[in-house]
């Protein structure tokens, strides 16, 4: 008798467990446009803090400020990746290889630099992020997709989750050709999770995780803070400038000499 009621407990206890799970998920889904202004206040538009929307103070006698090689990665990116990307540079100026018309992809970094502007949109079941250099993500707060969505796409698919006053992102379903660092693509199987929160009223932290067997050999984390920016005008930042004639668009080369002078003097020092 003592078994049978213990058996009983346990089975009203499972269903209980899942009915809170299944409450749980449908708040999540089913949110209305009033209960939006519970939600932590990530809506509107943020800037990086970083370059070129925050410079640091200027030092005297310090060098120009310049753009990193962007073959100066991290220890997680695998050693041929590596090399290839070193091979992939413009031997004489160290730049990478220019593509026309880039279209943009989410591979798993938070927005950055020049273009890294974006705005945060919130409707019920959903957060959508959009980047001024051109990308949309659309974070669905659902366990599952919603139905007819992409298997592979340039921004994944994004499934968010409450966790208190953090929004957690796991994104699936990136294309695997998404270019990654000069020389490479971003391969199968990439997976990220990010963790949004705010650090204070005006300030808010990205920390994105990603997976990428093809060409990380641990995970990568990547963590960026942004400043709220509620007078920004949102600009259509776009890196497709089809009168542009400076390239030639059948091979991809520049049709201008850019080699400088043998005669022209050197900058001002400082």
């Amino acid at each position: 008798m003592l078994a049978l009621h213990a058996k009983s407990s346990f089975v009203v206890a499972v269903i209980a467990a899942a009915q809170i799970a299944a409450n749980s998920a449908a708040a999540q889904s089913a949110a209305t446009y009033a209960s939006l202004k519970d939600l932590p206040d990530f809506a509107g538009s943020w800037t990086p803090l970083g370059p070129p929307f925050v410079l640091p103070p200027p030092t005297p006698g310090a060098a120009l400020l310049t753009r990193p090689s962007p073959c100066e990665l991290s220890p997680e990116v695998k050693p041929e990746v590596a090399a290839r990307c070193r091979e992939a540079l413009d031997p004489s100026t160290g730049a990478a290889p220019r593509e026309y018309c880039e279209r943009q992809y989410f591979v798993g970094r938070p927005p950055q630099r020049g273009g890294g502007a974006f705005e945060i949109l919130y409707t019920p079941g959903r957060v959508t992020m959009a980047v001024e250099l051109g990308l949309v993500r659309r974070i669905y707060m659902s366990d599952e997709p919603p139905a007819g969505a992409l298997d592979v796409s340039r921004s994944g698919t994004s499934i968010g989750k409450w966790e208190g006053k953090t929004l957690v992102v796991e994104t699936s379903g990136l294309d695997p050709n998404a270019p990654f660092v000069p020389g490479s693509v971003l391969g199968r199987d990439a997976h990220v999770v990010e963790r949004i929160a705010l650090v204070d009223n005006d300030t808010l932290g990205i920390e994105a995780t990603l997976t990428a067997p093809a060409v990380l050999a641990a995970p990568l984390t990547t963590r960026m803070q942004y400043r709220r920016a509620p007078d920004r005008v949102f600009t259509d930042f776009d890196t497709c400038v089809e009168t542009d004639r400076s390239l030639d668009r059948t091979t991809g080369v520049d049709r201008f000499d850019k080699t400088p002078p043998a005669d022209l003097p050197p900058p001002p020092s400082q």
